[in-house]
């Protein structure tokens, strides 16, 4: 499709990265050496002010939309090709979108992400027939473009609307990407016969499991709430930013158990797939030595902790349990 202008979303912050405002600085650039003219919230700030002032430079054509409130703040561009000022936000997002044949969200905060989205939904219920990208600098939209992954999952975004919002880092390659887009002919409710969605998982995220031995014996809980519900498993979590594994692995010990570790060394890690909720973790495994008896700290997580012989544990076991079994690690190795 002919793109004649973009509208542009952007923070009105630099951001932390200066890779931010080098890349605002860039789209702005492009759009104005292809002859694309560029629609934006009319600032004179942050990534959009960046963006207009590039265009503007290059000779492109700029059009600012910003509601009164702002513009008395002293914070709008005057240099722009044009400035309308409008009474209210959804004045300015709706004649952003009229003037505007594709979009495309630079990082940004709160406004940034509730603009891109709106207007993706708009493609998706047929209000218009406009194509929607991100430009992840520097990743920076790489967890959000988890989360609609895991809404996906959850069946509640169709995996054809999920395409619908296009994800590059280099603003070349989504411009060309805008270009070639068709409009999807689809309804837009999900249904409920739908067959199983090819989404990757979530990760590979990092987590630990504490394995306490006691007189030849392994400690064991049965999960209860989350996935692998059912399931027997060691003590265990997700390590927090920051947080070394080895304390990760005390820590669930204690939050879970209530015993407290005296000794953690490493045994090895397993690579482990849920494929029904959409996760991949990388399990690092301790042997834990630890004084005091367990007790069921958390009844919403497990419900009950025994002691059981490697030789005969319960069944099920959870993923990351069987695969340590699997590599033939034991309590006397």
């Amino acid at each position: 499709m002919t793109l004649k202008r973009v509208c542009v979303f952007a923070g009105s912050s630099p951001g932390a990265d200066p890779r931010f405002m080098e890349s605002a600085t860039a789209l702005g650039t492009l759009l104005a050496s292809r002859g694309i003219g560029v629609v934006f919230g009319g600032g004179s700030v942050g990534l959009m002010g960046a963006v207009a002032d590039a265009a503007l430079k290059a000779g492109g054509e700029v059009i600012g939309v910003i509601p009164e409130a702002l513009d008395r703040r002293e914070v709008s561009h005057r240099g722009v090709t044009q400035l309308h000022v409008v009474d209210t936000m959804h004045e300015r997002k709706a004649m952003m979108a009229d003037l505007s044949d594709a979009f495309i969200a630079l990082p940004g905060g709160l406004g940034t992400f509730e603009e891109v989205l709106e207007v993706t939904t708009w493609t998706q219920l047929g209000f218009h027939d406009k194509p929607v990208g991100l430009l992840s600098v520097a990743g920076f939209y790489d967890d959000l473009k988890q989360l609609l992954d895991h809404a996906v999952r959850q069946r509640f975004i169709r995996p054809e609307h999920r395409a619908l919002l296009l994800t590059e880092d280099d603003a070349e390659g989504l411009l060309e990407r805008l270009e070639a887009w068709q409009p999807l002919a689809i309804d837009k409710w999900m249904d409920a016969g739908l067959p199983e969605l090819d989404v990757p998982p979530r990760g590979p995220l990092v987590g630990t499991s504490a394995v306490v031995v006691r007189d030849g014996k392994v400690l064991l809980g049965r999960r209860r709430g989350s996935h692998g519900a059912g399931t027997w498993s060691f003590p265990g979590g997700k390590v927090a930013p920051g947080e070394a594994p080895a304390d990760a692995a005390a820590r669930e010990l204690e939050e879970e158990t209530g015993l407290m570790a005296t000794s953690v060394e490493p045994i090895t890690w397993t690579d482990d797939v849920f494929p029904e909720h959409g996760l991949h973790y990388v399990t690092l495994h301790y042997a834990v030595e630890a004084e005091g008896e367990p007790v069921t700290t958390e009844p919403d997580k497990i419900d009950e902790w025994a002691w059981f012989d490697w030789d005969t544990l319960p069944q099920p076991l959870f993923g990351p349990v069987a695969a340590l079994v699997a590599t033939g690690w034991n309590p006397g190795s």
